[in-house]
């Protein structure tokens, strides 16, 4: 009797065994996928960002900025040669007519002066090249973590991360220095590989060519925003600058920039278009921006 009980509890150890495996097994593969290294995801969205431009051709945009205790908002057209602009709003209110004038005369000098013109496009390919500049030092400037997945609107999901700078980061030159005083977020789409959202923010007071040139105080703050689903003309949705400090020791110095209203015209804009639809008599009326005529 002893044999045959033994000989039986062997085959149910067997049967017990085989189902412990094969519930590990299912449990296994129903398990997500692991995620991705957050520092090859931000390598291949900060590829992606840079494959394309900041703000496309043939957009329009508003760019406020506050200057000299007063409140500014610019109207903006990037043409498929220049990017151009025109005062529209002061402290939330239309320009005066004497102040338009001004700024038509102003771009329509732009357009019959190939050196304005000239000076305009080295002025924006500067600013052009800085942003990409601080994009592509993005993997190497910092140290990512990932926190947590929500799902997207358009489907797949959305992948939010924490970043601090980077200990071994060496910023090839001065402009990248701003990156070390900087921590935040970042949301990146699993599908697209596309930043959608960053916000950083300074921990501690930065300074550019050992505080000679420029000190930027404690707090400043970056914001960047995408739309997530898919849409015509371009998805950037907001994107706002806002640091204080000192301009060569003395002079104050005070940044506060936001870019909204970003829209897509359907079709090609020159310069000459440009300047036409900023000079049009409604302009700067109440409307946040042009008509996709």
């Amino acid at each position: 009797m002893k044999q045959s009980s033994a000989k039986a509890v062997l085959p149910l150890r067997r049967v017990f065994g085989c189902a412990v495996i094969s519930a590990f097994l299912l449990c296994s593969l129903a398990l997500p996928q692991s995620s991705p290294d957050p520092q090859a995801l931000v390598r291949q969205a900060v590829r992606n960002e840079l494959a394309s431009p900041f703000v496309p051709d043939n957009c329009t945009y508003q760019y406020h900025r506050d200057a000299s205790g007063r409140h500014e908002t610019r109207l903006m057209v990037k043409s498929n040669d220049l990017l151009v602009g025109k005062l529209v709003r002061i402290d939330n209110a239309p320009i005066s007519k004497d102040q338009e004038q001004k700024e038509d005369d102003r771009l329509r000098r732009l357009l019959v002066d190939p050196d304005l013109q000239q000076q305009q496009r080295k002025k924006q390919q500067r600013f052009e090249h800085y942003v990409r500049e601080l994009v592509a030092a993005l993997p190497q400037a910092f140290h990512y973590s990932a926190i947590e997945k929500e799902s997207a609107p358009g489907g797949g999901q959305l992948i939010h991360l924490v970043f601090q700078p980077a200990r071994d980061f060496h910023p090839a030159t001065t402009e990248l220095e701003l990156l070390q005083g900087m921590a935040g977020t970042l949301v990146i789409d699993d599908q697209s590989k596309k930043i959608v959202r960053l916000a950083a923010q300074s921990f501690r007071e930065i300074d550019f060519g050992w505080g000679l040139l420029i000190h930027l105080n404690k707090g400043g703050k970056l914001l960047l925003e995408r739309e997530v689903t898919p849409r015509l003309g371009p998805d950037l949705r907001a994107f706002s600058v806002n640091v204080d400090g000192r301009l060569l020791l003395l002079k104050k110095l005070e940044i506060r920039w936001s870019f909204d209203h970003f829209a897509c015209l359907g079709r090609t804009i020159d310069l000459a278009s440009a300047v036409g639809l900023l000079t049009a008599s409604d302009v700067a009326g109440s409307r946040p921006g042009l008509p996709s005529r």
